[in-house]
């Protein structure tokens, strides 16, 4: 019992060893985020998520009553209803917001 808790205990450290030394991507322009784009993410942030909750919980029950209605039949569309619906960023970071203007 002793020895799994020591490897259980080494697992969790690397792993949050990984997590805290992860960065993410310089940007490809050069830009670096300012703190008006960090106060912009947190005020978009406060419509966003509820917004992509909302649209990841109906099309989750869309998806849902296609496949009851076909009986499963199809099972690709009701697929691609969810992973329309609930893939991509949910939160928006303030690179999010610094996007190189064309």
């Amino acid at each position: 019992m002793r020895k799994a808790s020591v490897v259980s205990l080494v697992l969790v450290g690397a792993l949050l060893a990984g997590c805290a030394t992860h960065r993410p991507p310089a940007a490809a322009d050069g830009r670096v985020p300012g703190p008006d784009d960090e106060a912009g993410s947190v005020a978009a942030n406060i419509l966003y998520v509820p917004g992509r909750g909302l649209l990841c919980g109906a099309s989750g029950l869309m998806a849902g009553v296609v496949m009851l209605v076909t009986f499963g039949q199809s099972y690709d569309s009701a697929s691609e209803l969810l992973h329309g619906g609930c893939s991509g960023p949910w939160v928006l970071g303030s690179s999010d917001i610094r996007q190189a203007v064309p």
